[in-house]
């Protein structure tokens, strides 16, 4: 194999190194924003529990709303952990 061969394969391979670590960080970024937003979001659920708690009535689908929300964004991370 000659030099020049030599190098093309290396750069190959440093650019499939790049991309991989670029996905990597992609997905990492992506599980780092739907925790937040889970987290938001049963701050929220919190709130909504609060007041029906102090007897306010009508919140039952508010609380349906955040939960399906929640479970959604926990079904994502673990969507982006299995890959």
């Amino acid at each position: 194999m000659g030099l020049v061969d030599k190098a093309r394969d290396a750069a190959k391979k440093a650019a499939e190194a790049a991309q991989k670590g670029a996905g990597e960080a992609r997905d990492k970024a992506q599980e780092l924003g739907l925790r937040r937003r889970m987290n938001a979001l049963a701050e929220d659920l919190g709130h909504v529990v609060v007041r029906q708690r102090d007897g306010e009535s009508g919140l039952d689908a508010e609380v349906d709303r955040l939960v399906s929300e929640i479970r959604a964004a926990r079904a994502e991370i673990e969507a982006l952990e299995e890959e």
